[in-house]
Order: C-alpha cells, then structure tokens, then sequence
C-alpha cells in the first residue's frame, strides 16, 4: 500500500526548503566567481628609477624591464600597473604580499624560499668600475676571480648596490660576512659609488654595465674611470608574491616568456633601448670626437680647393667648405626633426672650418711673403710645379673628399640608431647616405653650373649607401648582445671603408649604374 503525504505538510517542506536553495546556488556562484575576479585583478608591480631599464621619458614610464613586462603580461593574458617605490621596499612588500611582481630580480637560494619566480626574460652584464689606470693590475676576468681578489687583498675596497645579489655565491657570501666590515660599502645608487670612488673612498664597485656607463657621462667622469676586464653575466626573472600569484598565473607567464624568446620579440625590445645608449656613448667618447674633428677638417679642405679649382674668392671657399662640412648633417637634422642642429651644438667645427680655410689660402699664396728669398720661392715654385705635374693637389681633394664622406657617412648612421629611428633598416642608410654625400652633392650643385659628376657618372653617393647599409646591417645583426666595445671597430672600418672604395671608384674609373 502506498502512503500518501498530506498535501499541507508537501508544500510545507518546499516552502522550508527553497532558502537552502537559494543558498547553496548563491554560494556556488561566488565560488565560481572568486577566480575569475582573482584573474581580472590587475597586477601590481613595483618600479625604481634605473635608465635604462627603468625610467620616465617626457612624465611616462618606459625602459627596458618596462616594455618587456609589459609584452610578456599582455602575452600571458593579464594587466599589470607599475608603482613606483624603491629597490628594497619593493621586495619586502612583495615578500609580504602588498605587492605582486618585481621586476629585474637575480634568483638565489634565500630569495627562492620567499619569491616565486619567472624563468629568467634577460641578462644584465655587471663590470668592476675602478679609477683610470688602475685595471690593468686587476687580472681576474669573473665573479669567482673577483672574490678570490678580495679574499687576499685586505685593502681593497669594494662598492656595491644595496640589497642586490651577484648571481655568484663566493661573492655575494663574502659581500655579506660580518667580518669585513669596512671593506664593502653599501649604496642606493650608482652615483654615489662614482663619488666615493673619485674622492678614493672605494677602490671599485660593481655596476650594470650599461646603467653606471649612461651615469659616468652624465657626471663627466669618463676620463677618470675604467672598467677592469671583468663580466658577471646575471639571468634575471620576475619575482612574484606565492600569496597572491597562484601557480596556473605563474606558468602563463613563464609560457610567455618563452614564446616572446622564442619569436624575437624580447631581443627586439632590448635592441630598442640598448642601441641609443650605445651609440650615444660612443659619440661621447674622445675617439669619435678625433673621428669628427677629421671629417669636419677633411670635408672643408676638400671645398677649399674645390673653390680653388674653380678659381673662386676667399669668401667663396668659406662658402664651400661649410656647405661641405655642414650642408649633409644640417639636411639630416631638419628631416628628423634634431635640435639643435649638430653643427650649432659646439662651435667647434665652424672653427675648424674657418681655419682650414685659411690655413689652405695661406699656403696657396705662400710665395707672395717670400719675395726677394730667392732661393727659398724656387724650391716653393718647383715643388708647385711638381704637384700640378703629378696632379697632387687633385688626389689631396679626393683624397679630402672621401674622409670626409666616410666619417660623415658613419655619423649619420650612429645618429639614426641614437635616436632609436624605427625602421632602423631604412633609417640608417638613409641619414648616413644624406649625411655623407649631401653635402659633397650640394657643393657641386653650386659650382659645377649644370654638370654633376657625383650624381651622373661618379660613383660618390652609392659609396655611403653602401657603407651605411653595411654599418646598419652589422648593427642589427649583433642586437642586444653588442657591447659598448664593439661599436668604435666597425665605426672605424665603415670610414676606412669608405675611404679606399671611393678612392679605389677614382682611380679605376668605376661608373655607377645607368638609368638608360
């Protein structure tokens, strides 16, 4: 027999059951929200000042670990906002969980136990920065020498980042000991290391290559330290909180990072930022500062005889000096918009150029203050008359000529990756090619009354083409891996390259090629 429920009590116990209900539906909606709202968090990610790396251009935030966070968060499907705070108070507070994410954070043992970490996304190459003339008795070449160096030497005194880690436990053990007090000196920033090291306070600290480079030329050190021939290369992740990144995050960002490696897209990112730095520092140094002195002088000798040859006036010749000196570098920077103008920079070169003019005017008219010297105006007018004979003077312009073209070519090339042109495949051959040849082409424009050898039958502006393109290519080809040592080399060989196929194109009667 089947027993039946009172209809009262029925609708009773639905009555008494649908809260429950509505409950437990409430309850697994929020169970199931809770991680998509944990996954839309936007992550909070610490930032310090430390160019270029990390740094504000023109009041927004940018730099190397900037724009590579960045492009690996949006690859790993996540928002990350950059607050700034300093080094040390950045990783408490991500140890602590109040932050997210650090970025640029070498992993060790200790910082293993409280961070979670990426895979490494860079490198950074740390050198020893001494004071000038005094590496050359430093004959170790790593961290493990370095320690070796310190364990022996009790005098030496060494000026570290605080808080950072060198990637090396015999160094970073022996940075930490207590019982060499005195020896190692903690600073926040690099300047200070710089300072200390000047007023002979430290014998040498340990820096970022790149960074402690941008902060020497800034404080006109350059002439007084070195670096010591020693590289720590350090791998460097992003250190996260364990208590509030959870491991599914973790390996999205770690999957990442490997495709951004994997495509280029973190090497390109590096080639950005390092390039400009490189090459500005390179036109900083005395070396290329020669490099302009002798294209700036070449350039002008060449349009002061150019004028002579054309039996132009004094003020003509200063006419056509500077627009051969000048003319090519003003037109690059009127097209990319670089001021002030190179040539307004340092009154340096309109110097050099007024005085290469002179200089050459002197000389043509030498004999004219050697009057009633006999003797001495002979062997002046048969040396002149040996020169025409041989053609001296024309090779001297060519020879003025080409120097001139190559240092400018490379110039113009140094100035498109300094300025971070982009493409830089298009960019630098073409500021080096208006750079070296521009104002060569200018000249004859002006003197050759409709007739322009250098862009009809002379092989001039193919010259920087080629050798900026050369240049460029060689540039681009070593990426983010090239160093600060590499760049003044090629510079070299482009204007010696530049120079021999020029005149190589004159004396072989090389023709460029033909439209028809």
């Amino acid at each position: 027999m089947v027993r039946s429920i009172p209809a009262g009590r029925d609708t009773h116990a639905r009555l008494l059951s649908r809260p429950w209900r509505l409950l437990l539906a409430a309850l697994i909606a929020l169970l199931v929200a809770a991680p998509a709202r944990a996954q839309d968090r936007v992550l909070q990610a610490g930032w310090y000042a430390s160019e270029p790396q990390q740094y504000l251009r023109q009041g927004e935030l940018t730099g190397l670990d900037i724009e590579m966070v960045r492009a690996i968060a949006r690859q790993a499907g996540e928002e990350v906002r950059f607050v700034p705070m300093g080094y040390l108070p950045l990783l408490e507070a991500v140890a602590a969980g109040r932050m997210d994410v650090a970025t640029g954070i070498p992993e060790t043992e200790e910082r293993a136990r409280r961070y979670a970490f990426s895979l490494p996304y860079r490198h950074d190459v740390n050198v020893l920065v001494v004071r000038r003339g005094e590496g050359a008795r430093l004959r170790f070449s790593d961290a493990d020498g370095l320690a070796s160096f310190l364990a022996q030497d009790r005098q030496f005194r060494l000026g570290v980042r605080a808080g950072f880690s060198y990637y090396n436990a015999a160094l970073d053990t022996f940075i930490a000991s207590p019982s060499i007090s005195g020896r190692v000196r903690p600073a926040n920033d690099d300047a200070t290391n710089i300072r200390r090291l000047l007023a002979g306070e430290i014998d040498g600290f340990l820096a970022e290559r790149l960074s402690v480079a941008l902060i020497i030329t800034s404080l006109g050190a350059a002439t007084r330290v070195e670096e010591a021939q020693m590289r720590i290369l350090i791998p460097l992740h992003l250190a996260f909180s364990p208590g509030t990144v959870t491991p599914a995050m973790l390996g999205r960002f770690d999957a990442a990072i490997e495709m951004l490696t994997e495509d280029g897209t973190l090497d390109r990112i590096a080639a950005r930022f390092r390039f400009p730095i490189l090459l500005s520092l390179s036109i900083e140094g005395r070396w290329f500062l020669v490099l302009q002195i002798t294209g700036a002088v070449a350039s002008a000798l060449a349009g002061a005889l150019a004028a002579r040859h054309s039996g132009w006036s004094l003020f003509g010749a200063f006419v056509l000096a500077a627009i051969t000196a000048a003319a090519g570098g003003v037109l690059r920077d009127l097209l990319v918009g670089r001021y002030p103008l190179g040539i307004l920079r340092n009154p340096l070169f309109l110097q050099l150029i007024l005085g290469t003019v002179l200089v050459v005017w002197a000389m043509m008219h030498g004999w004219a203050l050697l009057r009633g010297r006999a003797i001495l105006a002979f062997w002046i007018a048969q040396v002149a008359v040996a020169m025409r004979r041989r053609r001296a003077d024309r090779w001297l312009f060519d020879f003025a000529d080409a120097l001139g073209l190559g240092a400018s070519t490379v110039l113009g090339v140094t100035i498109a990756f300094g300025m971070g042109a982009d493409p830089l495949w298009l960019w630098g051959p073409l500021l080096g090619t208006i750079t070296g040849a521009g104002g060569g082409i200018i000249r004859d424009v002006l003197r050759g009354g409709g007739s322009i050898p250098n862009l009809t039958t002379g092989f001039y502006g193919e010259v920087a083409v080629i050798w900026s393109l050369a240049l460029t290519a060689y540039l681009m080809a070593r990426g983010p891996a090239i160093e600060i040592d590499e760049v003044a080399p090629a510079v070299i060989v482009a204007v010696i390259g530049c120079v021999v196929t020029r005149m190589a194109a004159l004396a072989f009667a090389w023709k460029p090629p033909r439209m028809g």
